[in-house]
């Protein structure tokens, strides 16, 4: 048996999880700059419930007239203060929501194809 590689092994397991801890909350410190839009955003046709729970954003979209949904959970932020981007990817397709805490009553939903074509963009009001 290798004592330098079972030395290292069990040098880095017991650190994992230190490692791991940083990692997050220097995330959740990184994004603090986001406000996170929560609640439930509709038109006629689309329902989206956006809420940040256990250190995670979510997203629960809803196709009212063919009643399909979907749950995503971790989304990556980008943009600014004032355009917040949150991005929630499934398998090659992306689930956008665009929102602007100047109007916190709107949020722009997109969904992005695998080959980046633009699939479904609507603007969406809370409810």
């Amino acid at each position: 048996m290798n004592l330098k590689a079972l030395t290292l092994a069990t040098i880095l397991g017991l650190s994992a999880p230190a490692i791991t801890d940083i990692a997050v909350s220097n995330k959740a410190i990184a994004n603090s700059r986001f406000d996170y839009p929560s609640g439930e955003f509709v038109d006629s046709e689309w329902q989206v419930n956006l809420y940040f729970r256990n250190n995670a954003f979510y997203y629960e979209g809803r196709n009212i007239r063919k009643d399909s949904s979907i749950v995503l959970v971790g989304a990556t932020t980008s943009g600014n203060k004032q355009r917040q981007v949150y991005t929630w990817r499934n398998d090659r397709i992306k689930y956008q929501v665009t929102w602007r805490p100047s109007d916190p009553d709107f949020i722009r939903v997109q969904v992005i194809s695998a080959n980046g074509k633009v699939i479904l963009n609507r603007l969406l009001r809370a409810s």
